[in-house]
């Protein structure tokens, strides 16, 4: 291709140059829609969820949750609605959202 374009002279060599710069601009462009994607799609994941959950009341160290307590790496995450929560006494614990805890 360089000998083609050494004898061709430079007028010829310039439109040869941009017409491959086109074709490769194009393709550059078309290759996202075209190729597949590698691995695959990422699979989604469903919420843990917790939803109209009701009342809970811990005392003398205890725990009440009306919400998600997630264990592990832990995904999306939702809680609607839940209801109340209290803890009475030293060490005691309420939750009403989200708590994420590690793996053991």
């Amino acid at each position: 291709m360089v000998v083609y374009l050494v004898l061709a002279g430079p007028d010829e060599a310039n439109q040869f140059a941009a017409g491959a710069g086109l074709v490769v601009a194009l393709l550059a462009l078309a290759a996202p829609y075209l190729l597949p994607v590698a691995g695959g799609a990422a699979p989604m994941l469903e919420p843990d969820r917790a939803e109209d959950t009701g009342n809970a009341r811990a005392a003398a160290g205890g725990q009440a949750n009306t919400g998600a307590d997630i264990t592990g790496d832990g995904g999306p995450a939702q809680v609607v609605r839940s209801g109340d929560a209290t803890a009475d006494g030293p060490g005691s614990t309420a939750n009403t959202g989200i708590v994420r805890r590690p793996r053991p």
